[in-house]
């Protein structure tokens, strides 16, 4: 597919980065450092140039042949005018826009309108991945499979769950709708999960939907359930986090250091309580007692604030924490200096890419260890699991068979599970040989990740 990209923001880099192993990307740049920095480090071809200028677009879909315009300039009015001024020059194209200000969330034409396809919305998608984290007590990570209604969830065995840790998963009662998909050990991903001994400070990998995701966390063992929030930021996603804390009966404190802000906020809600203040000075922390709050969320647009008022939150006492990056290099610092739940931006943006955009045979999910890959193969004459047992299949050393969609019901498959035609799986693998993989499951393995 040859699709052009309209700004090399850290959006728009992102979005490139992703698509460029599988598809062949034009970058369209008014900025000549942020486009000889993606001409540099991509392997796509760069256009420096003003992409919301309709003669340039004219220029560029004709000269790309262009399929597909995905806009990710900083203006979301600007992201809407190029995908509808692309809509008149080539009304067979298909037209994606990012969009930060929900005021700018207009019907597409899966609405019946036409102009824009499909929107891309970061911070409303970070939003309900943060908040869901914030209400699974033991989960660190957390992302949704829509395509397939289906969710994962990283799971972290601390002190507080006596009753899973030096135990194997065989003797636990897990949720019957889930399914452990690896167990992460420091550096090390083990994929032979039933019979291998959990140990403070793994972190399992579980695949399921988000009521069975909800009795997992519930197995674990709670210490405290999660009734109360404390949200630093009054941006947009802190706003959505709060709206939908706000919907689920739990008590909510948001601070912002924006007194205009804070005013629109608390016209916005009923009852969350709005707090107008510098969200790292430690006196109102303190007496906003944050260190009671089940979950801190730190939401500021500076990775450097939330950083700093993470430690803060530590130090007073906080038993959860939550934190959003924007910048890569921000991951490493923050899982470093011991916040394990962390929410990089960047991230977000790529696996709603990789949903809109990779077909499910490439890939459902980015990961983070460039050695996983999960994806969906379907069952068919061509593959060897056709009619065998899941414990009867030789697969190679680091694969897993997650789960097979059957009927549209998923399945957590045992090992005398059996594959019928039509099947469709989802199938995890680490740092696995793909091309015996392939020949097993009667696919290319070409996948674009």
């Amino acid at each position: 597919m040859n699709i052009i990209v309209v700004g090399a923001g850290r959006v728009g880099y992102t979005v490139a980065e992703v698509l460029s192993s599988s598809h062949d990307i034009m970058m369209v740049e008014r900025d000549a450092a942020k486009a000889e920095v993606v001409k540099n480090q991509l392997n796509i071809s760069v256009l420096h140039d003003d992409g919301a200028n309709p003669k340039v677009l004219r220029n560029a879909i004709s000269r790309h042949k262009a399929d597909t315009v995905i806009a990710t300039t900083a203006a979301d009015d600007e992201n809407l005018f190029i995908c509808m001024m692309c809509k008149r020059i080539d009304p067979g194209i298909k037209t994606i826009a990012r969009v930060r200000n929900p005021d700018y969330y207009i019907e597409t034409s899966a609405d019946g309108k036409e102009g824009v396809d499909q929107l891309i919305k970061p911070e409303l998608t970070s939003a309900d991945k943060i908040a869901t984290l914030a209400l699974l007590e033991n989960a660190i990570d957390y992302e949704s499979i829509e395509s397939l209604n289906l969710s994962i969830a990283i799971f972290e065995v601390t002190k507080h769950n006596p009753g899973v840790e030096n135990r194997v998963p065989l003797t636990l009662d897990i949720p019957a709708n889930t399914g452990i998909v690896a167990i992460y050990r420091g550096d090390q991903v083990i994929t032979d999960v039933e019979t291998t001994e959990l140990h403070l400070g793994d972190r399992i990998f579980v695949l399921g939907d988000y009521g069975g995701l909800e009795a997992f966390n519930e197995m674990m063992g709670v210490r405290r359930r999660a009734k109360e929030f404390v949200i630093l930021g009054g941006g947009i996603t802190g706003a959505h986090v709060a709206g939908i804390l706000e919907s689920k009966k739990r008590y909510v404190k948001l601070i912002e250091p924006d007194p205009e802000r804070c005013k629109k906020l608390v016209r916005d809600f009923s009852s969350v309580i709005v707090v107008n203040g510098d969200i790292v000075d430690p006196h109102l922390l303190k007496n906003e007692n944050i260190g009671r709050a089940d979950a801190v969320i730190a939401l500021s647009h500076k990775d450097e604030t939330n950083l700093l008022a993470c430690h803060m939150a530590i130090k007073l006492g906080s038993p959860k924490i939550i934190a959003r990056y924007s910048l890569m290099d921000y991951e490493d610092i923050f899982e470093f200096t011991g916040i394990r739940t962390v929410i990089g931006y960047h991230r977000v943006v790529a696996n709603e890419i990789t949903k809109t955009m990779v077909s499910d045979e490439e890939s459902v999910l980015r990961m983070k260890n460039p050695e996983e890959v999960f994806f969906t193969s379907d069952v068919g004459m061509r593959s060897k699991l056709l009619g065998a047992r899941l414990g009867d299949v030789g697969l190679p050393p680091g694969v897993r068979i997650a789960c097979i969609v059957r009927d549209g019901s998923p399945v957590f498959p045992k090992l005398d599970t059996q594959f019928l035609d039509g099947d469709k799986l989802l199938v995890y693998a680490h740092g696995a040989n793909m091309a015996k993989l392939g020949k097993i499951l009667g696919n290319k393995m070409d996948l674009g990740v």
